[in-house]
C-alpha cells in the first residue's frame, strides 16, 4: 500500500470512530474491538488500527485497560454533539459532482441532473429578452420579499400541473434553493431544547440544518411505505416532522395513504408542522407523480420544491409553500436574511415557465433518465446477478443497491475514488448509524450509459 493511501485511510478510520463517539452512538464504556477484529472487519492492516487507536487514546477519547481491551471514555458532553465529519459525506454534499482539482471521474452522485442536458440556448434566449424589456425600477431593492408574483403565479400552475396542488401565490415565497427554505423553518420553528422528527435515514445537509438550531433531533425508521408513523414520539409533542413523501431519500418509498392519513392525525392531535421536502418526484417511470402530502391538509403541511433537480443547481431557486398563518413570518425572516433573491433570474424562470420550456424540459429529461436507469439496473444484473437487490427505483435519479453479507462501505468507497469513481454508501445518510453497510445510492441523473458500465465493472472489483 502506498504511504499517501494509507495515511488518507488512516485518517478515515479515525474520523469512522471519533464521529461515533462524538455523536453518542459510542457511549462511555462502551468496549471497542480488539485491533486485530477490526482490522479484518474493515480490511486494513492491524497497524493502521493500533495507530488510530493510539491516537484516540493521546485525545482522550479512549482508554485501554489491562486485559480488557479498549474503551470509550466519559468525554462529558451533555449530549450528543454534531461535528464536521472528515467522511466523505458532507464532502460530497456539497461539492461540485466533478472530482477533485477537476479531473475526470464517474459520480454516481445521487439526486443530481444531467448538467450537460440543460436547455442554455432556450435559457439564454429567455434571459436576454428579458433584458431587453428590463424597466429601471426592476434594478433597485424589490418591494415584495416573498418574490416576483410573475414566478410565484408560475409555480402555483406548475404545481397544479405536475402534482394536483392548489395553492395560491400569496403562499409561496422563493428562497435560495430548498437549502435556504430548511434553514427559514429551522430558525421559525425550532428553538434549543424542542424536537423534531425526521426520516432516518435522511439527507446529511438537511440534518445538519436542523442542528445547527439545537433542537433535539428525533430519527425516525422509514420503511417500505415511507415513514414508521406508528413510532412517532409519544412522550414528547415534536414541534415538526420533516418527510419526503412522494419519494423518500434517499430510500425511495412512497408515503402510504393510510400512513399519511396517521401522519396528518399525529400533527394536528401534538400541534406539529409537517415539513415536507419534495425534491424530484417530477421524474416519475411508471404512471403519473404522486400527489403531494399538503393536498390532504394545507393547514398543517409546509411545502418545499427546488428547481436544483428540474433545471440545475447553480440557479439556486427554490419555494416554500407555507400555511396562511406563517406566510408573514416566513417572508420577515427572508428579509433579515437576503433581502430577496436576484429578481432578474426569478424573471428569466417565470418567463422560461410561461412558454413552456420547463415542461417540455422534464418530459425530455423523464426519458433519458429512464434509459439511464434501465442501463444501471441492467449492468447491476449483469454483473452481480442475485448478489445484487435493487430497490427505491420507480422516481427519482438514483436507486439502492443492497449486497446482503458484503461491505458497500467508506472504505469501499475511499478505495473506488482513488480509481476515479464516486459512489455513495447508504450508511453516510443515517442518523442512527451501523444499519445499512451492505447498501449503495446510486444515483444515473449525472452519468451516462457508457460511464455506467464503466463504473460498474470497476465497482465488481471491489464489493
Amino acid at each position: 500500500m502506498q504511504s499517501g493511501r494509507n495515511e488518507t485511510k488512516t485518517r478515515q478510520v479515525y474520523s469512522w470512530i471519533r464521529d461515533r463517539i462524538m455523536q453518542g452512538s459510542y457511549r462511555a464504556g462502551t468496549s471497542l474491538p480488539s485491533t486485530r477484529e477490526l482490522a479484518k472487519e474493515l480490511g486494513v492492516s492491524r497497524a493502521l488500527i493500533v495507530e488510530v487507536y493510539e491516537q484516540l487514546t493521546a485525545e482522550g477519547f479512549l482508554e485501554g485497560k489491562q486485559g480488557s481491551g479498549t474503551f470509550v471514555r466519559d468525554i462529558g458532553a451533555s449530549k450528543p454533539m454534531h461535528v464536521q465529519s472528515e467522511e466523505l459525506v458532507d464532502r460530497h454534499e456539497n461539492v461540485s459532482p466533478a472530482c477533485e482539482n477537476h479531473v475526470s471521474c464517474i459520480d454516481f452522485r445521487p439526486s443530481f441532473p444531467a448538467l450537460e442536458h440543460v436547455p442554455l440556448q432556450k435559457w439564454k434566449r429567455v434571459a436576454l429578452d428579458v433584458y431587453h424589456d428590463l424597466p429601471p425600477s426592476m434594478l433597485g431593492y424589490p418591494e415584495d420579499m416573498a418574490g416576483d408574483i410573475e414566478l410565484r403565479q408560475a409555480i402555483c400552475e406548475h404545481l397544479l400541473h405536475i402534482k394536483g396542488l392548489h395553492c395560491q401565490p400569496s403562499q409561496i415565497i422563493i428562497t435560495a434553493g430548498a437549502t435556504q427554505a430548511f434553514s427559514i423553518l429551522g430558525k421559525l420553528l425550532l428553538t434549543p431544547g424542542e424536537t423534531i422528527a425526521m426520516e432516518d435515514p435522511t439527507a446529511t445537509f438537511i440534518h445538519n440544518l436542523f442542528a445547527e438550531t439545537n433542537a433535539r433531533i428525533m430519527p425516525v425508521p422509514v420503511d417500505a411505505d415511507g415513514l414508521c408513523v406508528e413510532l412517532l414520539p409519544t412522550d414528547v409533542r415534536p414541534k415538526c416532522i420533516f418527510v419526503t413523501p412522494s419519494h423518500q431519500f434517499p430510500f425511495g418509498s412512497i408515503l402510504s395513504i393510510s400512513r399519511r392519513l396517521q401522519l396528518l392525525d399525529y400533527a394536528r392531535s401534538t400541534g406539529a408542522y409537517i415539513i415536507e421536502d419534495d425534491y424530484d418526484s417530477e421524474f416519475r417511470y411508471g404512471g403519473m407523480p404522486v400527489h403531494a402530502l399538503r393536498e390532504l391538509d394545507a393547514e398543517r403541511v409546509i411545502y418545499v420544491g427546488t428547481f436544483s433537480k428540474n433545471m440545475f443547481p447553480a440557479l439556486r431557486l427554490g419555494y416554500i409553500v407555507a400555511p396562511q398563518e406563517l406566510v408573514e413570518s416566513i417572508v420577515q425572516l427572508k428579509r433579515t436574511t437576503d433581502m430577496q433573491c436576484p429578481a432578474l433570474s426569478q424573471i428569466t424562470l417565470s418567463r422560461f415557465m410561461k412558454e413552456g420550456h420547463l415542461k417540455r424540459h422534464i418530459l425530455r429529461m423523464k426519458r433519458i433518465y429512464h434509459k439511464r436507469r434501465t442501463h444501471l439496473i441492467h449492468a447491476l444484473k449483469d454483473t452481480f446477478g442475485e448478489k445484487v437487490q435493487i430497490s427505491g427505483d420507480a422516481a427519482g435519479l438514483h436507486l439502492i443497491a443492497t449486497w446482503p453479507g458484503r461491505n458497500a462501505d467508506l472504505l469501499t468507497a475511499l478505495e473506488l475514488e482513488e480509481h476515479r469513481i464516486k459512489i455513495y454508501p447508504a450508511e453516510r445518510y443515517t442518523i442512527r448509524k451501523d444499519q445499512y453497510n451492505d447498501s449503495l445510492i446510486m444515483g444515473f441523473g449525472n452519468v451516462n450509459e457508457a460511464q455506467i458500465s464503466e463504473g460498474i465493472q470497476a465497482l465488481a472489483q471491489f464489493i
